[in-house]
């Protein structure tokens, strides 16, 4: 090349490619009158040629220097957003959490109060069973370690869960004092000795009757668990952690992560800020009760923390990630991209898409661990309520269903198969319903073997055919089709359609969980049931009921009522009676037997009532009969499946005929039809223990359930009381008059007496009778009836029937007047 030192080779049409303004350069340096050479493919220029394009060289080579810093400060404000958008991820799941919690406090201070005007006309540490049953009820519902009250001096008495009274002083308690001072509070978690375990205090004030004053406290003892549910879920990846601190940084309640060490009271110890600047900066904003981000140095490590006040006390909810969880793989491509760049800038675009994509890949990793549950890789439960929470506020018209599935009996199928089955018969049950899930609709795992979903529709007939193509799909499941096990799943469902209340998700599912108790307690095939405002009523009647129930029994109202059986076959005559139960309440007036009987089953009390009712006939056939005017007859009393349960059953029955020294034969116990096939062969032995003890029996319902024929070749009752249900002839009348006759002769072939239950007309009587049909009790006779007037009506009755027989007969009847006067 001539002249070397003077002249360089410039390639314009590949420069000028990517500079379009050297072309106007160029221009420029011709009109200043160089002249350009040509050699080749190249054009040489002259020194002052060179000169001009040594500037242009130097303006391409700072605007590509230019062009790379901005690239770089391009990356970092990429990292810098990325890192924002963590910082927003934490402090909307800090926020998620802050709700979640005061929402739970709320519901337990609500549980509180509505117990605490229950309270209001007792003396709270006297001995009153109202009280205790209240307590024990609170305990029962909602799991709690211990219930009590204190008064104004700060003496308590409480019960723990296994019903043990307790009394002490609580005179120093924080809680106590604020109750008091007429503020629902709760306490940081503590020590309980009664229950050995760490417990939160939650207080109410109770008011004396009609005025705003405080006379004592209502305190729950709820186990730390509860709270901690809510702190301790797998926050990204197991890797993220929360605490409950209070305003100077001191931990209410301390994440059970295993990051967290177990020493220090505080979020700094054995941690701190390392700037002192900065720590006090932290606490004057706890200090002004402020939302908040900073970071945080832990071991070498960087944490990002997040924390917001809690509408409970002086309380936050503090909230710390890795950065390295974080932005590790960002760091990494972000070097990566700066040593690149440098290198070559034709790699600059492709390294910032590179960037973007990583960008993008940590965000998903992020909800990944957030929002994916572990089990079914489906959504996570905090998914469901923000997707769902979404959908909602776009409904519209469109309604929508709440789903609370539970698979009945799950343990029982890991037991069979093995915990890794389940967890694939949960994935299995996932993946289809992930299938059947329509836009606008979403659902989850909400814990163990509950799903929770949320679903439109436009009738009743479309979400069952839906619910029942779900347990379907369970019930084909090969794993279990092939150990021949039944699956169940019981729904509760709360429909917006339905109503015009606007209720947030976590309120819509405390409804289909009622209505999922509710069908969880019912025998028959349909599994789904829907909430309505009569479930809500009775949840809070049931719980009026079980505080006053043991006060009721004490207090008399419980009465004994008796419904005559006539025999039939031998002149209409009094042959017995069945002893029933009626509570007459002060305040609710007289409660029929079917809202109170199924809830006393539930909770045991049953089995006093049995008692009771027992003790009651005992005494009445002894006054009446064994020490009255009235003839003998038969006296039949209910027991209960709970009542036969109970350890020497028949022993304790006996004890009591024998304490009113009543004869053997005079007393008859009646056992329900279905405690055949729950346990044939115990039920066997106690009628065999209840006859030698001197009790006649009775098998009740008879024909109610699945009836068997066979069974009752080796169950030596004394009677067979066949249900109403035999009488209630349709289109098949004389089969059903047939079967009848048939069951009558079958049980006076086995020497066991029929009795007809539940007939109103007289003309079943005439049927009943042609059949050899031993005894009737209905209506047609009479009605159950207090025992005074059940002596009214026997010798009514039997006037009656002596009225008839002397009209039939004149002298044999006076004959046996006469007898009847010498006898008395």
């Amino acid at each position: 090349m001539m002249n070397a030192e003077r002249y360089f080779l410039f390639q314009s049409d590949f420069w000028e490619q990517f500079f379009p303004f050297l072309r106007s350069g160029k221009k420029a340096v011709r009109h200043a009158g160089a002249r350009p050479k040509s050699y080749g493919n190249a054009t040489l220029l002259a020194p002052s040629e060179a000169l001009d394009m040594n500037r242009v060289y130097l303006l391409a080579l700072g605007t590509i220097v230019v062009f790379m810093a901005f690239s770089l400060l391009f990356i970092f404000h990429t990292a810098r957003l990325s890192r924002d958008d963590t910082i927003g991820h934490i402090q909307a799941a800090t926020r998620q959490t802050k709700l979640a919690i005061e929402e739970h406090v709320a519901e337990e201070f609500a549980t509180l109060m509505a117990a605490s005007v229950v309270a209001e006309n007792r003396d709270l540490l006297a001995e009153d069973d109202a009280l205790y049953g209240l307590m024990k009820g609170l305990c029962a519902y909602n799991a709690y370690v211990a219930v009590g009250f204190a008064d104004a001096e700060r003496q308590t008495v409480w019960l723990d869960r296994h019903g043990r009274q307790y009394r002490s002083s609580l005179f120093n308690e924080d809680f106590i004092h604020q109750a008091l001072a007429n503020k629902k509070t709760v306490s940081k978690s503590r020590w309980d000795e009664a229950s050995d375990s760490m417990v939160n205090f939650y207080a109410v004030p109770v008011y004396a009757p009609g005025t705003n004053t405080v006379k004592g406290v209502l305190f729950a003892a709820d186990p730390e668990e509860e709270l901690l549910n809510f702190i301790d879920r797998s926050l990204y990846a197991g890797k993220g952690l929360a605490h409950i601190i209070d305003r100077n940084g001191k931990y209410i309640l301390k994440s059970k992560s295993p990051l967290v060490p177990p020493t220090g009271s505080s979020i700094f110890s054995p941690y701190t800020l390392p700037d002192e600047t900065k720590r006090q900066q932290l606490l004057a904003s706890l200090a002004a009760g402020e939302s908040g981000h900073l970071e945080q140095p832990v071991n070498g490590e960087n944490r990002f923390v997040a924390y917001t006040p809690l509408n409970i006390n002086d309380w936050y909810v503090f909230y710390a990630v890795p950065e390295n969880m974080v932005s590790a793989g960002l760091k990494s491509v972000t070097s990566g991209a700066t040593t690149i760049i440098v290198i070559a800038m034709a790699v600059f675009a492709s390294l910032i898409l590179l960037i973007r994509h990583v960008n993008n890949k940590a965000r998903r990793t992020l909800e990944t661990a957030a929002f994916v549950d572990p089990v079914t890789g489906g959504s996570s439960y905090s998914k469901f309520l923000l997707d769902a929470a979404a959908i909602l506020r776009k409904a519209g018209k469109t309604n929508y269903a709440l789903l609370y599935a539970d698979i009945e009996d799950f343990r029982y199928i890991n037991d069979l198969l093995g915990r890794e089955a389940g967890d694939r018969l949960l994935r299995y049950w996932a993946k289809f319903m992930q299938e059947v899930t329509q836009e606008g609709e979403a659902f989850c795992r909400l814990n163990g073997d509950i799903f929770v979903a949320l679903r439109r529709y436009k009738s009743r007939q479309e979400l069952e055919k839906r619910f029942m193509s779900l347990v379907h799909h369970l019930a084909v499941y090969p794993e279990i089709l092939s150990r021949g096990y039944k699956v169940e799943v019981a729904c509760g469902v709360y429909l917006t359609g339905e109503t015009d209340e606007r209720l947030s998700v976590h309120d819509m599912l405390d409804r289909a969980i009622t209505a999922q108790k509710s069908v969880k307690r019912k025998n028959g095939v349909r599994r789904l049931c829907y909430y309505s405002r009569e479930m809500r009523e009775q949840k809070l009647w049931e719980a009026e009921v079980e505080a006053t129930m043991e006060g009721a029994l004490e207090n008399g109202e419980f009465h004994l009522y008796l419904q005559p059986k006539i025999a039939i076959q031998d002149g209409d005559r009094i042959m017995g009676a069945e002893a029933l139960v009626r509570w007459i309440s002060p305040e609710k007036g007289t409660v029929p037997p079917g809202r109170f009987i199924e809830l006393f089953e539930r909770n045991n009390f049953i089995v006093k009532l049995d008692r009771f009712v027992f003790e009651a006939a005992c005494r009445h056939y002894r006054e009446t009969v064994l020490e009255g005017p009235a003839p003998p007859y038969i006296l039949s009393v209910n027991v209960s499946r709970l009542s036969l349960m109970q350890p020497d059953f028949s022993g304790t029955y006996a004890q009591i005929k024998d304490r009113f020294k009543l004869p053997d034969g005079c007393m008859e116990l009646e056992f329900t039809e279905s405690l055949v096939f729950e346990n044939h062969a115990l039920l066997q032995s106690i009628v065999a223990d209840c006859k030698r003890r001197g009790f006649l029996c009775s098998l009740d319902d008879f024909g109610a359930g699945y009836s068997s024929l066979n069974l009752l070749k080796s169950l030596h009752v004394d009677m067979l009381k066949l249900d109403r249900q035999f009488f209630q002839y349709d289109h098949n009348a004389e089969r059903g008059r047939e079967l009848v006759r048939n069951i009558v002769v079958m049980a006076k072939a086995l020497d066991m007496k029929t009795v007809a239950e539940g007939i109103d007309a007289p003309d079943q009587v005439a049927e009943l009778r042609d059949m050899g049909c031993d005894a009737i009790q209905g209506y047609v006779f009479a009605k159950p009836m207090p025992v005074e007037d059940f002596r009214h009506f026997s010798v009514t009755w039997q006037r009656a029937r002596d009225e008839e027989k002397s009209l039939r007969d004149p002298e044999r009847s006076e004959s046996e007047e006469l007898e009847l006067e010498s006898a008395v």
